[in-house]
């Protein structure tokens, strides 16, 4: 055997490191696949991308409170009413100490496609099993009941015997009228013939009741369909987990499974059917991930936090009601639909809460009547797996907030009783107090419930009467404490979340996928062509480079995916900046190895890859710590979620950079250089030598500092004045306070309607002269209209030319700034909305809420009435008024009349549609039998006045006390239309702002700056060891900020000329949270760049303190390659976002094009010269040396090219 020698055994450890790096490579970027696959289920989309709206409400803080906590607590009741069985994305987070942002996405085309196949199935569903009375009585007198209504069943066994009845009953009605028109005096046999007739019409009547009894109603199943799906754990009496024959743990059926159980249990031959409607709905549900419309999540929050007390009837003391009817209507209708008016049956909020150990956990759910019935003398009961308790609703028995006026809590507590024990205390206003003293006073030593968003979360009994001040006493553990506190304070909920949002910001679906596909579309085009520019020009190691950027992308979506983040429009920028940064680090790395080829002549490729690495390291970790101080900026500064997920992005890319840039590529070389044993790396500069020598200039640089200097002061001075001389005009309403909204044409069949833009009879123009309307008083409204003179128009969507040469769109952002002394309560949004709707109402695809007699009224009765006709022209006494009513009888007719602006049958049916979906009224309203009819035309198919009638087949005015069908069906639907006629469908896109936000978010971006500046100066005075390295740094950084903040001002003069909007895209760009972000960027860009050639003059000095007037320029002229690849590159893929990536991102891109360019040439001819001082050159013998420290120089004085 011949020995090894130590080559062998070195060769065979450095190859089984060769393989441990692949493997790890292999494992971090397959799971970063693995995350994100398939990315249209695992990419998260941001607000801006997607569509959706952000809502900004204050909390008013009771003194000495903790602001977390009561933050925390708030959002905790705004969940549980908005989104109580968390199945919608709606995402609610503080921000700062005062405030809370809600979040919601809007529906998008495949949300409405599967919504519209979901109805398409309940209907399909509700025709083949509903038996309408008109229909069966057509059928039955066709004689094709049994063919149409099915044969099969018990029902089919009924209709059969209604068809017989039906038809004896015939029969006999054919024999009365024959033997009377014989005229025969035979009383005898008219009377049997009579008695015939009788029994054949009670039989009838009576089975005609049963087979209309079993009707699959539509409200059964959608309210089915609305119950959770969640599936509890069952347990033993001992607590554990029951398991069943193969140890697997055992969940009870959802109460959406019990409810459908019961159904299939009496409708078998709909199982199938049920199954499809269940299945469309589970479609539509997965991705159905908000509400509708924006208005409805603002109604719901303003709704919540409602407290309210109602006395609790005891186990056999009811007084006024019988507990076994309202039981049998709890299982035959529902808890909404019983018929009494002094009690109704309420929903348990919370179980644990009733039960302290698994065993009565246990009993509460077997039998919930008689657990509550023996242990707290209540009267509960279980229907669809929901467990009720039966509570008082009469005015003497109830305190609630629509009866009685206003009142409200003011603040709780924990306290003790007279004997010792831990309790909560709590007090009322002076309007609160005297109505919990008439509640109380004549019902000591009974329960009363303490009910929240209508759910019942305690029943503590009453030991004296209370007032303003009220002590809630019992054997209370800690934990009910913290309970019934957490509880008493959400109802101080309404007093104190402000009444409105103080900012508010909407983005439509079709804005958001527009944002998506021209924003994809740019950064993939930017991504492919950089890849392009790197493969031609580094030709191998470009590929590898290639295959970075793929690796860094990865990544990025990968780690993005497993922290559940969200991809924003800034978010995607920051993909494309990362890039650009990876690109840079490659770029650093291969000049480097051409350098060791080409001038310092490396013994082979082997070495000069591992100088090259060893070289750049230091640079590219500077360069990269710098930039991920500016993202902690950025995240610590209350970001929104657009300019988080920009940081976020970023954060993650420049720690994918260094894993990329500094170990994946250099394994991708080892195995080329060391395995493949491949001796060069060409490239297209050492290829074509004329190329290279451009790239190595000789030029003084700091000798031609005075002309750089001038050229910068002028740039300075001018941006300065045009910045002040801007002003607030160029804040975006987010800094300055006021209102962005997004208007959009309507379609008028030959594609959206294309307006002005600019010129006479624009819609700027129209807008601006908005502000003639204002009177001379000092009102709020004429105080806006006069802001309306500084208007900001400006195009997205589509645009084109005119006939006249103007530039038209069909989409238009307009902002409107806070008025000056606008108070925090006050709010512009509603006016502002309602003066453009004004101007362009009929040119918008928008749908205005409508005034009608009655708008804003509670009074229903006299705009209702119960249906005992056949026509709507009989039930209103109009003659030949057409409306067939014969399904609606027992319901109930609503008429809105005096409509403005008129509407149409259809507009009007979805407006109510839509509304009975929300939560705040599909519990009780949905599934209702619904018909619009018109009464006063208005032009060919629009109405100022319409009728709609509404049927419950549970509540109405044949089978239920009519005060308590007025109440929940007349009251209830007139509740509902009427808020559904009175709100308009929202713009496309909202922003509006307090005054209050905007100060916050500009003292916020401010700070950003302030501190990225700092830390930024810290690290390179820490890292350099020089503070003239950092002055040259931040000195650069603030040159190139000023410069771009110029030309953003600039923007919005040379904006409004045709010239500069049509052939350069150029806008007035208006400062906003993404300016800010593209600003910092810049800040991370320009620095990126100064530290390489701050990193090679640090690196060129040896031990020099201060680097002399040569070793400055042969650094720069050193570092040009690099910088000018760099630079062409990143700008490259910054102009095709500027160019194709639309209006949404236009501003942020524009910025940063500036900042690249204004960037390099500062590090080159502003930081680099700074470092420079004249004592430096004292001893001219060091100068003669030129590159004092340096490994060698160039005989020729043409320096190499790389970092």
């Amino acid at each position: 055997m011949i020995p090894q020698g130590p080559h062998h055994s070195s060769a065979v450890t450095g190859m089984q490191n060769l393989i441990a790096k692949i493997v790890l490579i292999v494992a971090i970027i397959g799971g970063c696949v693995w995350a994100f696959i398939p990315p249209s289920e695992k990419i998260r989309l941001g607000r801006d991308l997607s569509g959706g709206v952000s809502l900004v409400y204050s909390v008013r803080m009771p003194e000495g409170a903790n602001r977390r906590q009561v933050l925390d607590q708030t959002i905790d009741v705004l969940k549980d009413r908005v989104n109580p069985q968390g199945v919608l994305d709606i995402a609610m987070t503080p921000l700062g100490t005062d405030r809370i942002e809600v979040v919601m996405p809007l529906p998008n085309e495949e949300v409405k496609g599967l919504a519209n196949a979901f109805e398409q199935e309940l209907d399909a569903l509700v025709h083949a099993t509903e038996i309408k009375a008109s229909e069966l009585d057509a059928a039955l007198k066709e004689g094709s009941a049994a063919t149409r209504f099915g044969e099969k069943g018990d029902r089919g066994r009924l209709v059969a015997e209604l068809q017989v009845a039906f038809d004896e009953m015939r029969k006999q009605e054919a024999e009365l009228q024959a033997f009377e028109a014989t005229s025969s005096d035979d009383v005898a046999g008219r009377r049997d013939i009579q008695r015939k007739l009788v029994d054949a019409e009670i039989n009838y009547e009576d089975l005609y009741e049963q087979v209309l009894s079993m009707s699959l109603q539509r409200s059964r199943v959608v309210r089915m369909l609305d119950l959770p799906v969640k599936r509890e754990l069952v347990r033993n009496p001992d607590g554990t987990p029951a398991l069943d024959a193969d140890g697997q743990r055992v969940f009870a059926e959802s109460q959406r499974a019990l409810a459908m159980s019961k159904i299939v249990q009496e409708f078998p031959d709909l199982e199938a059917d049920l199954s499809q409607v269940m299945d469309a709905w589970t479609a539509y549900e997965s991705k159905r991930t908000g509400l509708d419309d924006p208005e409805d999540l603002k109604r719901l929050l303003r709704g919540a936090g409602v407290l309210e007390f109602y006395i609790v009837p005891r186990v056999g003391l009811a007084q006024g009601i019988s507990v076994a009817d309202l039981r049998a209507q709890l299982a035959e209708v529902g808890p909404e639909n019983t018929d009494s008016a002094f009690a109704r049956w309420f929903p348990i909020h919370d179980l644990k809460q009733w039960a302290e150990t698994p065993e009565e956990m246990q009993a509460l759910q077997d039998n919930p009547q008689s657990y509550f019935g023996t242990r707290r003398s209540l009267e509960a009961a279980e229907h669809d797996g929901q467990i009720y308790l039966l509570i008082y609703t009469s005015e003497p028995k109830s305190m609630t907030h629509d009866r009685g006026g206003d009142w409200a809590l003011e603040s709780t507590g924990q306290t003790v009783d007279s004997m010792g024990r831990p309790a909560v205390s709590f007090r009322l206003d002076a309007g609160g107090g005297v109505r919990m003293a008439r509640l109380t006073g004549p019902h000591t030593s009974e329960p009363m419930a303490i009910v929240l968003d209508g759910k019942v979360y305690s029943a503590p009994t009453l030991q004296s009467q209370i007032s303003n001040n009220g002590i809630i006493t019992g054997n209370f553990s800690p934990k009910d404490i913290a309970y019934l506190n957490r509880v008493l304070d959400a109802g101080s909920l309404e007093a104190r979340l402000s009444p409105e949002p103080i900012a508010v910001s909407v983005l439509g679906p079709s804005l958001g996928e527009d944002n998506l596909d021209r924003g994809f579309d740019a950064f993939m085009w930017a991504i492919i062509v950089v890849a392009i520019f790197m493969l031609l020009w580094y030709f191998f190691a470009g590929f590898v480079a290639d295959v970075s950027l793929l690796f860094n992308g990865i990544i990025i979506f990968g780690v993005m995916d497993m922290m559940q983040g969200t991809f924003t429009l800034p978010g995607l920028a920051g993909v494309v900046l990362t890039m650009g940064m990876a690109v840079d680090a490659n770029v650093l790395i291969y000049e480097r190895i051409r350098e060791e080829l080409e001038i310092h002549g490396a013994r082979d490729l082997r070495e000069a890859i591992r100088e090259g690495y060893n070289r750049v390291y230091s640079t590219i970790v500077d360069a990269n710590l710098t930039n991920l101080i500016v993202c902690a900026v950025l995240l610590l500064m209350q970001p929104t979620t657009e300019v988080k997920g920009f940081a976020l992005t970023l954060t993650i890319g420049i720690i994918a950079t260094l894993f990329t840039g500094l170990f994946v590529t250099r394994v991708i070389f080892d195995l080329y250089a060391s395995v493949l044993k491949i001796r060069k790396l060409p490239m297209l500069a050492s290829t074509i030598p004329a190329l290279g020598r451009l790239l190595r200039p000789d030029i003084n640089w700091v000798g031609l500092r005075g002309l750089f200097w001038t050229l910068s002061f002028c740039l300075l001075v001018g941006s300065c004045v045009l910045f002040f001389a801007r002003g607030k005009q160029m804040f975006d309403t987010e800094f300055r306070g006021g209102v962005s909204i997004t208007m959009q044409t309507r379609d008028d069949g030959n594609g959206r309607l294309m307006l002005p833009h600019m010129g006479p009879d624009s819609v700027q123009s129209r807008i601006r002269g908005l502000a003639d309307q204002a009177g001379d008083d000092d009102s709020f409204k004429n105080r806006l209209l006069r802001e309306f003179r500084f208007a900001k128009v400006l195009t997205v969507g589509d645009t084109g030319v005119d006939s006249t040469g103007q530039t038209v769109a069909d989409g238009f952002q307009v902002k409107i700034s806070n008025p000056p002394e606008m108070s925090e309560n006050e709010s512009i949004q509603d006016l502002v909305e309602a003066e453009l709707l004004v101007e362009f109402g009929d040119q918008l695809d928008i749908s205005p809420g409508r005034t009608f007699a009655g708008s804003g009224s509670k009074r229903y009765a006299q705009f209702t009435r119960p249906i005992d006709a056949a026509t709507v022209g009989d039930q209103l006494g109009r003659e030949g008024l057409p409306g067939d009513l014969s399904e609606f009888k027992g319901g109930v007719l609503v008429l809105i009349e005096d409509i403005q602006p008129s509407v149409t049958l259809e507009d009007v049916a979805q407006r109510v549609d839509r509304l009975r979906q929300d939560p705040d009224f599909s519990m009780d309203t949905a599934g209702r039998e619904v018909g619009v009819f018109g009464v006063t035309p208005a032009g060919e198919r629009d109405f100022s006045g319409v009728a709609i009638a509404v049927m419950d087949p549970d509540i109405n005015y044949i089978r239920n006390d009519s005060a308590l069908v007025d109440s929940r069906l007349a009251s209830r639907e007139w509740d509902l239309i009427s808020t559904a006629l009175e709100r308009q469908s929202s713009f496309e896109q909202v922003s509006s702002f307090a005054p209050s936000v905007a100060q916050t978010r500009t003292a916020n971006a401010i700070g950003a700056v302030i501190l990225s500046l700092a830390g930024i100066l810290f690290y390179i005075w820490i890292r350099f060891g020089s503070f003239w390295y950092s002055l040259a740094a931040i000195v650069a950084l603030c040159h190139d900020v000023i410069i771009v903040l110029g030309f953003l001002a600039l923007s919005g003069y040379l904006g409004a000329y045709e010239f500069f909007w049509s052939n350069l895209l150029m806008e007035e760009f208006l400062i906003d949270t993404g300016i800010v972000a593209a600003l910092l960027t810049v800040i991370g860009y320009s620095l990126n760049d100064t530290i390489v050639i701050l990193d090679r003059i640090r690196e060129n000095r040896g031990k020099r303190p201060l680097p002399t007037k040569k070793i400055i320029n042969n650094s720069i002229n050193q570092a040009f390659s690099r910088t000018v690849l760099t630079s062409v590159t990143t700008l490259i893929a910054v102009l095709i976002i500027y160019i194709t990536g639309g209006t949404g991102i236009r501003g942020f891109a524009f910025a940063l094009v500036i900042g690249v360019i204004v960037g390099t040439y500062s590090s080159i001819a502003i930081a680099s010269p700074l470092v420079y001082r004249r004592r430096s050159d004292a001893n001219t013998a060091t100068e003669e040396d030129g590159l004092a420290g340096a490994a060698d120089a160039d005989p020729e004085g043409a320096l190499p090219a790389g970092a």
